[in-house]
């Protein structure tokens, strides 16, 4: 074959991979191809995994959760200059990886963070989630409590509320039994652990517990609203190549107990009742939180299926913003992060919003050029400068309301 050729193969191979790859984002965008890569083959995989889920060829989902590991778990930094203790253990049977900083040792009372890893319910483990609790661990000196809970589809909604719950009501109880300090305990977490972070935040205090600050990083609020700007802009973006609507329907089914496959009608708000829609509409009313809405029948009646099995998505134990102002006037310091590219931006702006309107203590950092996820990419082959930054800016308002 003539060098010509050979030359006119590889520049043709090298077009139709920038083609595939490719897709718009925004000019102030950090490391685009890097992101533009990693997205392309995490949707491949993704893609592939659900064909070869069908053909019975293997599980999807242990499939991702090992890319996952590879990728962002097996990068665990252990610097002995940062004089952190780490090791694994079961607290009331549920798993924990605790840090804590070796000039704790002899600290009756410390500082605690308890952490909630993110992943949509379904991915995510201490494992891949140690990169950032180390960091917080050093970065604050405090404890850093990760908690492993149980995850979809092998366990349906509330088995991830209720080990989250467990362990945190036995740490404030039983403060004095683990050398923490009660009245200094943070709860933290990030997508669907900022979830369980606020949900129990607002146990606790109903409880007669007061957590010192809640710690929320583009967290999982409402599950009522799918018509929000944010979700009608990224979703079909792909946001890392995994949050897609074909995903996002699957997380929706398997965290149901009945496993009901849910359909694109979810997306338009037809699994709530009219009923529901004008008691709960309020809450995250977009028309007057966002500077941008999209229409919203409040009159408009669902599909009955999706009504019946998925009323748990509605629930305070499911979304913390579906509460009235009362509830909200309970509130600890809130420490709230957003980032643009995200599914979930919207809903963190109105729980801002809300707690503006209450007067309460909210410190509100919006990430304008990061994406859904990218804390996590601190280090390795997937390496974003910006999640350092992230994690530097998280773990100082932390420290400065430990």
């Amino acid at each position: 074959m003539s060098k010509q050729k050979i030359f006119f193969i590889v520049l043709s191979l090298s077009v139709l991979s920038i083609a595939l790859i490719y897709q718009p984002l925004p000019e102030n965008f950090p490391q685009p191809w890097k992101y533009r890569f990693l997205s392309f083959w995490a949707h491949l995989f993704s893609k592939l995994g659900f064909f070869a889920e069908k053909v019975n060829l293997f599980d999807r989902i242990h499939i991702l959760r090992f890319l996952y590991y590879i990728f962002v778990g097996c990068f665990q930094i252990r610097n002995p200059e940062h004089h952190l203790k780490i090791y694994d253990r079961r607290i009331l049977n549920v798993k924990v990886r605790i840090y804590e900083p070796e000039e704790l040792a002899n600290v009756d009372k410390m500082p605690t963070i308890i952490h909630f890893h993110g992943g949509g319910f379904l991915l995510g483990c201490r494992d891949t989630y140690d990169q950032v609790t180390y960091a917080l661990s050093n970065l604050t000196r405090a404890l850093v409590i990760s908690v492993e809970y149980r995850r979809v589809p092998e366990h349906y909604f509330p088995a991830a509320l209720d080990d989250c719950t467990l362990i945190t009501y036995e740490l404030f109880r039983n403060a004095d039994n683990y050398r923490i300090d009660v009245n200094r305990i943070i709860l933290a977490g990030d997508s669907a652990g900022g979830n369980l972070a606020l949900v129990l935040t607002q146990s606790l205090l109903n409880d007669g517990f007061n957590p010192r600050t809640t710690c929320l990083i583009y967290p999982a609020l409402q599950f009522f609203d799918f018509t929000l700007p944010s979700y009608r802009l990224y979703l079909p973006r792909n946001i890392l190549g995994v949050i897609t609507e074909e995903n996002f329907l699957s997380v929706m089914s398997e965290l149901s107990e009945s496993k009901i496959k849910v359909t694109r009608d979810i997306l338009f708000n037809n699994h709530t009742s009219s009923k529901d829609k004008k008691r709960l509409r309020p809450y995250v009313d977009a028309e007057k939180y966002l500077h941008i809405s999209f229409p919203f029948d409040i009159n408009q009646e669902g599909n009955e299926n999706l009504i019946s099995h998925l009323k748990f998505l509605i629930s305070p134990k499911m979304s913390p913003l579906l509460v009235d102002d009362k509830e909200l006037m309970k509130l600890p310091p809130i420490l709230l992060f957003t980032t643009e590219f995200d599914i979930l931006r919207d809903e963190g702006f109105i729980f801002a919003e809300r707690l503006h309107s209450l007067n309460k203590t909210l410190y509100h950092h919006h990430f304008p050029t990061a994406f859904h996820g990218v804390h996590l990419l601190l280090y390795g082959p997937l390496k974003f400068d910006i999640a350092y930054e992230m994690i530097e800016h998280i773990a100082r308002k932390i420290r400065e309301n430990l």
